[in-house]
């Protein structure tokens, strides 16, 4: 399933393709997690569940971690909020705030999430190896940190 080297790829082909793998990603996920049951996740909450799987967070971190403005977070919390699937608490080191936490409901839904994760890591190890993998997000990292 190897793809032919294309000695013209470039930034533009780069971005392309990055683009289209995401779309590919979240549909592939948001299928799998609704043939589970749960028909209202939407790719978009991925983030918030990874961020708050084992604790929660306030809005602004949340928000720094996804790489979006505050109102956009806000936005996709309050819908999250609205389907129960996250709770708020006023934050104890600063009262003025508040954490965000998944829910029971939340915490289901981001299990079911996490194990559609863990099957599409582990597809991708054994179709590409564990060294190409490993590397691959390696050099995704390494992307990252030079557009931070």
């Amino acid at each position: 399933m190897a793809r032919p080297q294309n000695p013209n790829l470039n930034f533009h082909n780069l971005i392309i393709l990055v683009s289209k793998l995401r779309r590919k990603l979240d549909a592939q996920i948001e299928a799998e997690v609704h043939y589970r049951g749960y028909n209202n996740f939407k790719s978009s909450y991925l983030p918030v569940f990874l961020l708050l799987f084992k604790e929660g967070s306030t809005t602004v971190k949340i928000a720094e971690a996804c790489g979006v403005s505050k109102q956009a977070i806000s936005k996709l919390l309050m819908e999250m909020s609205e389907q129960g699937l996250v709770k708020t608490q006023v934050n104890k080191e600063d009262r003025r705030s508040t954490i965000v936490l998944l829910s029971a409901k939340g915490n289901r839904m981001a299990t079911e999430v996490r194990k559609c994760l863990l099957r599409l890591t582990d597809n991708y190890k054994s179709l590409m190896g564990k060294a190409k993998y490993d590397n691959m997000v390696e050099l995704l990292d390494v992307l990252w940190i030079l557009h931070e």
